[in-house]
């Protein structure tokens, strides 16, 4: 799942999470666009960013608590990280400093690409492998 379907998923999730907080209220549809308007200015959860949607959550779960009422909770999806972000990771515990300079010119050199976030799955194998070997020589 790529960043932004994941972006998509999370909002989708919290906006349905902010409709269930509002029925477990017992909130009327004016009241509830009354509470939107109040966080954000704005009519509906659909025209709200996350930050604008993660407000009208909490707003949502104080009215729950006063109500006595069990509040809810949101854990948002996380990107699973892709093999350049393994490269990029140990390459900043390996090379130091300067290390996407030296993997760019590595990736230029081997692979003819401009940066080494250009390289595909099995270049990117082929930096990780010069990383293990960079590693083993440092020792």
């Amino acid at each position: 799942m790529n960043k932004k379907q994941n972006q998509k998923s999370n909002r989708a999730r919290l906006i349905s999470l902010i409709h269930a907080q509002k029925n477990s209220a017992g909130l009327d549809d004016d009241t509830y666009r009354l509470i939107i308007s109040g966080a954000t200015g704005k009519q509906s959860c659909t025209e709200c960013t996350m930050k604008e949607l993660n407000t009208v959550f909490a707003d949502l779960n104080s009215i729950l608590s006063r109500l006595g009422k069990s509040t809810y909770r949101f854990y948002p999806r996380w990107e699973t990280p892709s093999l350049c972000d393994a490269v990029s990771a140990r390459a900043r515990k390996i090379l130091g400093d300067d290390w996407k300079t030296r993997l760019d010119n590595f990736a230029r050199s081997k692979f003819k690409k401009n940066a080494y976030n250009k390289c595909d799955p099995n270049e990117l194998r082929s930096i990780m492998a010069f990383l293990s070997k960079m590693e083993r020589t440092a020792k």
